[in-house]
């Protein structure tokens, strides 16, 4: 048994023989292969873009909790909804925030009636996760997380406050994601 063949050793319709030779111009650098088509079976088939679009609204709900998150026209719209409060925001009011794990969106729900005495800020805050949708499917669901966090704050007085400042409630939330 011959363990160092000769390429001209090798029948020439041989399949070992295109894999020893494709392996030996890769090594030599004798032409542009690469390690992808190296190692990748060829294909007979044509190749397929696949395509998907992002949603651009989004409802969300969980512990009695509604949210609805738009952008229609660049314009973002959000709508947020307990047993007791109903809030629309738009615009500016929705700050966001693309990071790592997703976008963050926020909105101020409450602040002090007289912010010269101070009081408590609470804030909404949700990750919207990164979704693709396959071009033609309309919707997908999804699952998330919202804090609602609750800033004491000193006012313009500036009485000190002492202690932690902000406090967290989480809120697991399920969605469906569509487009428009």
């Amino acid at each position: 048994m011959n363990l160092n063949p000769n390429l001209k050793d090798i029948p020439p319709n041989s399949p070992r023989r295109q894999i020893l030779k494709t392996a030996l111009t890769f090594v030599t650098g004798g032409s542009t292969t690469s390690l992808v088509s190296f190692l990748m079976p060829k294909s007979t088939k044509p190749a397929q873009a696949i395509v998907v679009q992002r949603p651009n609204e989004f409802e969300l709900e969980g512990k009695g909790t509604q949210i609805k998150y738009s952008i229609l026209n660049e314009v973002s719209q959000l709508d947020y909804r307990t047993q007791n409060i109903y809030q629309h925001f738009s615009g500016e009011q929705i700050q966001t925030l693309d990071t790592d794990i997703g976008t963050l969106l926020t909105v101020i729900i409450s602040k002090p009636p007289n912010p010269d005495i101070g009081g408590n800020i609470v804030k909404l805050s949700f990750l919207l996760p990164i979704i693709n949708l396959a071009i033609g499917k309309k919707e997908t669901s999804f699952i998330t997380e919202a804090i609602l966090t609750t800033q004491k704050t000193s006012g313009f007085i500036r009485t000190p406050l002492f202690g932690q400042l902000q406090s967290y409630q989480t809120l697991a939330l399920r969605g469906t994601a569509r487009y428009h």
